[in-house]
């Protein structure tokens, strides 16, 4: 288990500050257990890179596209092999690692639903699932499109 003083040695926009400050409890159930190496998608400041550095990982691929937020993580980590720091935007995810993903766990900040692709050439072995953004009924999407203005 860390905590919250276990990341005052790194610099944190104000906003990556205020969601380790309010999720780091959820943390702990949501990303544990950690593996020995992790890809960390959207790796903000490196707060969740030293999450999984203080739960035992060896190394962790730490991906940011966000210019200021790179600027923290590298300086944050600039002398940590155990974080390598991919300054890229991802366009699209494709998961297919032998096994490991078992207790994968994916983060998204919008109401969404899984959809199961079949294919009949594929082995019945594999699954194929698209995460597709779904807002609900065309009344709640309708009533979305209301507020947001």
């Amino acid at each position: 288990m860390c905590y919250l003083h276990d990341f005052d040695h790194l610099r944190l926009l104000p906003a990556y500050r205020q969601t380790l400050e309010r999720e780091l409890d959820l943390w702990h159930r949501a990303y544990l257990p950690a593996g020995r190496t992790v890809l960390d998608l959207g790796a903000g400041c490196g707060e969740t890179a030293q999450f999984y550095l203080s739960h035992g990982s060896e190394l962790v691929l730490a991906v940011e596209s966000d210019e200021k937020a790179l600027e923290c993580l590298r300086e944050n980590f600039k002398d940590n092999k155990h974080v390598i720091i991919l300054p890229y935007h991802v366009d699209k995810i494709k998961v297919d690692i032998e096994g490991a993903e078992k207790d994968m766990v994916l983060e998204t900040h919008f109401p969404f639903k899984w959809k199961k692709d079949r294919l009949s050439s594929w082995p019945r072995s594999v699954s194929l699932w698209r995460l597709e953004e779904h807002w609900g009924s065309i009344p709640r999407r309708a009533v979305r499109k209301i507020l947001k203005r």
